[in-house]
């Protein structure tokens, strides 16, 4: 962007750097356009994991930025925030405001001016890490769309529970002080639409097209696989680990 710091935008400057942003976002593939994108003072954040993971390989296999420098962070804004005051804005508003075509493309994204403030800050990890860590790259090259569908394709394949092994285990990528729960979540509901039909059936509609009806306890054997991988598997080991190096570090002091 143009930088972190800023005087707050005036309505008319917001819609113009938001204009600039769409177009940076939907820029075509080709080295030429590429050259003459403009800087802005905006910074967007998305709800979506799908989407911030294509996002991020994309900056590294299209526009050839070093995995290095491509950094994903997690953010949480408390609801009671003033928005006008913390200068964040609704990415589909703006849209609907500049006259874009398809302003609901927008609907899972909001923008910052100049930069997210520190203080919302939760957890941030390099794309490096996370190729590091074996998380497959071309699994997220295609369209938002077709990742989707792939990821949904795989999980109408397994019950809940592997379900939920799944995508603990690809929460993990992202470390131990990652918002886990979130991610492993998102993931899922990023893939498959979930509606309450009754209290006892539940509609999962995949991102491919195909529907089913479940029960609650669906989503208890979910969360139990997603425990399973974070936790028995994972974060219990980690605890141990650190307890006996301190425990090490307490006996060599001794």
């Amino acid at each position: 962007g143009k930088g972190p710091k800023g005087d707050p935008l005036s309505d008319a400057a917001l819609i113009e750097e938001f204009r600039n942003h769409a177009k940076f976002g939907n820029r075509a593939k080709d080295k030429e356009n590429q050259g003459n994108r403009k800087l802005t003072a905006l910074v967007s954040g998305s709800d979506r994991i799908v989407d911030t993971l294509r996002r991020a390989f994309d900056k590294h296999y299209r526009d050839g930025e070093s995995e290095a420098d491509i950094w994903i962070a997690f953010i949480e804004v408390p609801p009671t925030i003033d928005e006008s005051t913390t200068r964040i804005h609704s990415a589909k508003e703006l849209a609907e405001k500049c006259g874009l075509p398809e302003p609901n493309k927008f609907y899972h994204e909001v923008v910052f001016e100049w930069a997210i403030p520190e203080k919302y800050l939760v957890h941030e990890v390099s794309l490096q890490t996370l190729m590091e860590r074996g998380l497959q790259g071309h699994r997220f090259l295609q369209p938002c769309a077709e990742v989707r569908r792939y990821t949904a394709g795989e999980f109408q394949q397994q019950g809940p529970w592997e379900i939920g092994v799944t995508l603990g285990f690809f929460a993990r990528n992202f470390g131990a002080r990652a918002p886990l729960n979130w991610i492993s979540h998102q993931l899922f509901y990023d893939c498959v639409r979930v509606k309450i039909l009754d209290e006892d059936a539940v509609r999962l509609k995949y991102a491919h097209g195909d529907t089913k009806i479940v029960d609650f306890q669906y989503f208890c054997d979910l969360d139990d696989g997603i425990h399973t991988s974070l936790y028995d598997w994972w974060l219990s080991d980690i605890d141990f680990f650190l307890d006996h190096q301190e425990f090490k570090e307490w006996r060599d002091v001794m």
